[in-house]
């Protein structure tokens, strides 16, 4: 079997937390995990991203989202 890797996420973890994509009420945050517990997301649908080494375009594009 494979190993689990606890501790891969911490609480200053950049992720990307996003509700009803698609909808008008949509709501897209970027940021410490940490800080995006705080953040109310309203009603389902949910998604969380855990993004791996960005590119200095893609940071910049998430800078909006913050």
């Amino acid at each position: 079997g494979k190993k689990r890797k606890d501790g891969v996420v911490t609480e200053d973890t950049f992720i990307v937390g996003c509700a009803r994509l698609g909808a008008e009420d949509v709501v897209i945050k970027a940021g410490k995990a940490k800080d995006l517990l705080k953040v109310d997301f309203g009603k389902p649908l949910h998604c969380l991203i855990i993004p791996g080494a960005l590119h200095f375009k893609e940071e910049e594009m998430l800078r909006l989202w913050k």
